[in-house]
């Protein structure tokens, strides 16, 4: 399989069979002109069904989800004060053997092998790599089972910001920034966490093994100049590609970006486009 890179605004989704050696059946994105959302996937159902059968029960769906992440049960008790939720519950976490973490280390040996490839080349300016934060390299499993899948800002709060509490990594992700960062590559994390979150989203970075450098972090500030062309109401692509376009001004080339939703990827300034397993949610 040939791939041409491209700075064009837009990823197409290819196979990486063929491209490296690693055998593994995992999806990536080149830049290029085609949509990224024509990836394989579940189909969904119809905007405007008119049938019940065209819908999967949503309990079936959350029942897969659980054991897809392979569901356990800790020890832990969730952050939210007992004045909000009546009291401490149980948390729960993926296996770290299960479908989902075998998913990820399958994309993780593929992605350090492409990342090695290009270590090697040169003139392409000094070489980065760009992740996501939420379900790219910090798991919110145990926040969706607890909130039942269902956004709550402040309860979602409690999960980020509680100083002493964090979430865990997404498995083999730090294997991958380690191995990154070995390689003589600059690493940034890009998050559709609001600026309030900056010193929370550093703290979950550092406590789950990331060693970010807090420079690095970029959280959505409106404010940001790179950001006027969309400021007040940046879309998730436009917040993104531009934020990206702004690090590549600064004289880095952004090798691989890394992201659990097609809107942390799409809109170009990243040579390759790496999607991540998450099932549980969908950002436009």
């Amino acid at each position: 399989m040939s791939i041409t890179s491209s700075r064009a605004r837009g990823s197409r989704l290819l196979s990486i069979s063929g491209w490296v050696a690693a055998g593994a059946s995992v999806l990536l994105l080149a830049a290029g002109s085609a949509g990224a959302r024509n990836a394989p996937n579940v189909p969904p159902p119809p905007e405007h069904p008119t049938k019940s059968t065209q819908i999967q029960n949503i309990d079936q769906v959350r029942t897969a989800i659980k054991g897809y992440y392979g569901d356990t049960t800790t020890t832990q008790v969730d952050p939210v004060d007992n004045s909000v939720d009546g009291g401490d519950k149980a948390l729960h976490t993926f296996d770290p053997n299960g479908a989902y973490a075998k998913e990820v280390g399958k994309i993780v040996t593929a992605a350090e092998r492409t990342l090695k490839w290009h270590r090697d080349r040169k003139g392409d300016g000094k070489k980065a790599v760009l992740f996501d934060v939420d379900d790219t390299t910090i798991n919110t499993y145990s926040y969706e089972i607890y909130s039942n899948f269902v956004y709550n800002p402040s309860i979602n709060a409690a999960f980020v910001d509680n100083p002493d509490f964090d979430l865990p990594a997404v498995p083999h992700m730090v294997d991958l920034v380690n191995f990154a960062k070995d390689h003589g590559y600059e690493v940034f994390y890009l998050t559709g966490r609001g600026v309030a979150q900056l010193d929370g989203t550093i703290q979950d970075l550092d406590a789950a093994g990331y060693a970010p450098k807090a420079e690095n972090v970029y959280t959505k500030d409106l404010t940001a100049p790179w950001l006027s062309s969309c400021a007040p109401s940046c879309a998730t692509i436009q917040y993104k590609s531009l934020t990206r376009q702004h690090i590549e001004s600064l004289g880095f080339n952004i090798v691989a970006s890394f992201g659990d939703q097609y809107s942390d990827l799409e809109g170009g300034f990243a040579d390759r486009t790496v999607k991540l397993p998450n099932p549980m949610y969908y950002l436009p």
